[in-house]
């Protein structure tokens, strides 16, 4: 009986899955294309100077931390890489270009222009990491885009052209971000990466205090890892405005500008272990997502409270589970304070202090002081700590509104505990009315209705989105089958599949949270298989019937 009622069950959902979308996926992976592709090797890179600088540099927050080397190229699709033509009239250009010991790969792009109806997408050399699909809704002004860096020493770029197509399109590369840590451990330049933060830091999805933990819950997914486009990372926060209507601003730190240009920015929202490690030192659990956006243009900034409003050149899609962070433009002083981030580009932290942030002036920059053993009252982080990377994170007050971004500090992880010492963090009242003009002050963009509001509580950007909906934002092909099931999924984090008979025999489960995931069908009899997919975090949950061929 429970298996009957199984195969009901399954058979109700399946018919509600939406058809495969095409364009997520590059046009080369659904359909065999002979290329005749030359790859483009850049020399290798001699990076021990690099590591000495980096043992220094590391222990400043008032820098950027640097995970890679910008190579200049000059990449040009009217020139390099290769052109194929399809039989229906279709066209695909691309290009590889190897850069030798890389752990990732990311690209600037000086001259980018995608006409309507074409697509482009990044990839790795053995397609287990990809970048999101690349449209015309991508274009700017400047004609300039950043990507977000690909795992990888080979990264490559795929353009597709229907062929009803006739504009022309520009795409130049000019320079590629050679990563040298962030992803695994160089071992030979001791440099730091994936779960090398130190030991004492928390996953944010760690609990640190029933009064807060319901507000962190919201106010995590404000945060985002930035990409600064020039080998730097940096962390930052999506911020609310008095409209209310999702205007994507993004609040880091002043000192996140030098030696970068925001057109070259891109940013990663909710990277969070699903298995969070809180101060224990063991490795956090990775995730890889495509909550990623590129591209802003600077609206104001100043360094008297060391801060950078950027606005990103689209807007959030509906369907993305983030949050538009509330802030506090008063300057009380708070309660406790609770800062999120992600040091040394590792997975999103957090930390806790309960005695209270106070007011001070630090080298002409006015400041929260989170009193440590060597500046101010106080014994530092209670929980966790702060590193380099969580440059321009967000700081909030007791009631999760933001009150300020990191700019400089000396707490670090001594072991499992924290050494104890201070951080500062320059004041969002400050920012709000810093100088005369709008592009030196925040108050004429998060209130531009001027209605002299003094606090604003987050705005969640799906919670009036109406039936926001798993299949969306999946692509699971092919079907039927004979070999594997490929699962696109750019949206949910937490991603998890059981694979049945139809008799109600669990087959295979596991994990998909990557973007780009395979089963292997190839044991399996012909038949029918039902796929079950649930997200962790939101009890989501579909299936889609599977049809395996023989």
């Amino acid at each position: 009986m429970k298996q009957l009622l199984l195969l009901v069950l399954f058979s109700s959902f399946a018919f509600s899955f939406a058809q495969s979308n095409e364009e997520d996926t590059p046009y080369s992976w659904k359909n065999t294309i002979s290329t005749r592709t030359p790859i483009i090797e850049l020399p290798p890179l001699d990076l021990e100077q690099v590591a000495i600088e980096d043992s220094i540099n590391d222990l400043d927050k008032s820098q950027p931390w640097r995970y890679g080397i910008t190579r200049e190229i000059n990449v040009d699709l009217t020139q390099d890489g290769a052109w194929t033509e399809l039989p229906n009239g279709d066209k695909i250009w691309q290009v590889a270009i190897y850069s030798p010991n890389a752990i990732n790969l990311s690209l600037n792009f000086n001259d980018f222009y995608l006409p309507p109806g074409t697509r482009m997408h990044i990839f790795n050399d053995d397609r287990t990491d990809i970048s999101k699909t690349y449209t015309s809704d991508t274009n700017r002004e400047s004609n300039q885009l950043g990507s977000w860096f690909i795992n990888g020493n080979v990264i490559w770029v795929e353009y597709y052209q229907p062929e009803n197509i006739s504009e022309d399109v520009s795409l130049q590369i000019g320079s590629v971000i050679h990563g040298y840590r962030m992803g695994k451990v160089n071992q030979l330049a001791r440099n730091r990466g994936l779960n090398d933060s130190g030991d004492c830091n928390y996953d944010v999805n760690c609990s640190i205090g029933t009064d807060f933990d319901e507000k962190k819950d919201f106010v995590k997914k404000t945060v985002a890892l930035l990409n600064l486009g020039n080998g730097f990372l940096c962390s930052a926060a999506l911020v609310n405005n008095t409209l209310q209507d999702k205007t994507p601003y993004l609040l880091t730190a002043n000192h996140c500008l030098e030696g970068s240009d925001p057109a070259f920015w891109s940013v990663r929202f909710n990277w969070m272990s699903p298995n969070p490690v809180c101060g224990t030192g063991e490795e956090s659990a990775d995730i890889q997502t495509n909550f990623t956006m590129s591209g802003a243009t600077l609206r104001a900034n100043n360094s008297l409270s060391d801060f950078a409003l950027v606005e990103l050149f689209n807007t959030i899609p509906d369907a993305w589970d983030i949050v538009f962070s509330g802030w506090d433009n008063t300057d009380t002083d708070p309660t406790y304070e609770v800062g999120i981030h992600h040091p040394n580009g590792d997975i999103m932290k957090i930390c806790r202090d309960d005695s209270g942030a106070v007011k001070e002036t630090a080298n002409g920059t006015e400041v929260w002081l989170i009193g440590g053993t060597s500046v101010g009252d106080g014994e530092g982080w209670e929980i966790g700590t702060t590193e380099s990377g969580s440059s321009g994170s967000p700081l909030f007050d007791q009631k999760g509104r933001l009150i300020g971004q990191l700019y400089a500090g000396e707490s670090f992880c001594n072991g499992t505990e924290s050494n104890n010492d201070y951080d500062i963090y320059g004041r969002f009242a400050i920012s709000w009315n810093a100088g005369n003009t709008p592009e030196t002050r925040l108050k004429d963009w998060l209130d531009p209705n001027d209605s002299g509001v003094e606090f604003l509580e987050t705005l969640q950007n799906i919670l009036n989105v109406q039936d926001v909906s798993l299949e969306g934002v999946l692509d699971v092909y092919p079907n039927p089958t004979s070999t594997q099931i490929t699962i696109m999924n750019n949206r949910y984090p937490n991603l998890s599949f059981r694979l049945y008979n139809t008799v109600g025999q669990l087959m295979q489960s596991g994990n998909v949270s990557n973007t780009y995931n395979t089963i292997s069908v190839e044991s399996f009899t012909a038949g029918v298989y039902f796929l079950y997919l649930e997200d962790g975090e939101t009890q989501k949950n579909i299936t889609k019937k599977i049809v395996v061929q023989r």
